[in-house]
């Protein structure tokens, strides 16, 4: 796995070398001794985070801060001000840096100090993100988020449950537990593109009832960027066609647009209150 990115921005070639010294080995490194420069790098090494100089020929370390936090593409890069003046870098942690460190440099300071700010950055990026486990049921893929599943289990041995709808329609006990199965595909109107033997089994839980979906594949749990998630409220249309109520957003994916439901939300809270009547009966049995 290739090393953090580090942008280091300083007219002097003394305190780069130095800032060098501390860093590499833990971090890839590239330089720039003017702002404008850094200004030019910074879009195309993309880096972890820059540590910026104040006092510089052609452009100040304000100004380009100013220029980054005004980019949307580089507003997220964290900005550590590297200064012996006490009161600008005041002035820029307020306008967006995240850390400031005085000169001169002490390099037991250093290292930790750029350790902390990129893992408050990944904490910060993590806490905006949505954990999906995308499935997929005939020709149609879709995501539950994470925190909704309980168990995946390969498919298993079944028995009626003679009263719900034509989807909803098998029962099995999971730890003593009896759990209804919902066949997504049949509740989606399409068709299953796996045997049933080759098929999994989603649990999900609302009110104090298992469900599990029926589903032809199950990929491995992916973790999206707010930014990649659309929520149902900003979307176009009004019931949002079988899906109804379930669906939560769409999220932009490799795959392309992909939607994500709450698959609690499948089954409505009458049908689940007989269902659990049901259940009961027939674990009775």
């Amino acid at each position: 796995m290739s090393l953090p990115h580090l942008l280091l921005v300083d007219d002097s070639e003394a305190v780069l070398a130095f800032e060098k010294a501390a860093l590499s080995g833990h971090y890839a490194i590239s330089t720039a001794t003017t702002g404008r420069e850094a200004l030019a790098k910074a879009p195309q090494i993309e880096p972890a985070a820059i540590l910026l100089d104040l006092s510089m020929p052609e452009m100040d370390g304000d100004e380009v801060l100013a220029h980054l936090q005004d980019d949307a593409a580089l507003r997220h890069i964290p900005v550590i001000i590297i200064s012996s003046e006490k009161l600008r870098a005041e002035a820029c942690l307020r306008n967006g840096a995240k850390a400031f460190l005085p000169k001169p440099i002490r390099a037991q300071e250093l290292l930790p100090l750029v350790e902390r700010v990129l893992e408050e950055t990944r904490a910060q990026a993590r806490a905006g993100n949505v954990a999906v486990l995308f499935v997929t049921v005939g020709k149609i893929e879709l995501g539950f988020p994470l925190e909704s599943v309980r168990n995946v289990l390969h498919q298993t041995a079944t028995r009626p449950l003679p009263l719900g709808p034509s989807y909803l329609t098998q029962m099995f006990e999971l730890h003593g537990e009896p759990v209804a199965v919902l066949d997504l595909a049949h509740r989606l109107g399409v068709e299953h593109a796996q045997p049933v033997v080759e098929r999994k089994l989603v649990v999900v839980e609302r009110d104090g009832v298992r469900i599990a979906l029926c589903v032809d594949e199950v990929r491995d749990p992916e973790e999206l960027a707010q930014d990649e998630v659309t929520p149902r409220e900003r979307l176009g249309g009004s019931q949002h066609g079988a899906l109804g109520q379930a669906l939560l957003a769409v999220a932009k994916t490799a795959r392309g647009a992909l939607p994500l439901i709450d698959p609690r939300a499948l089954v409505s809270r009458e049908l689940l209150r007989k269902l659990a009547s049901g259940l009961r009966a027939e674990a009775a049995r």
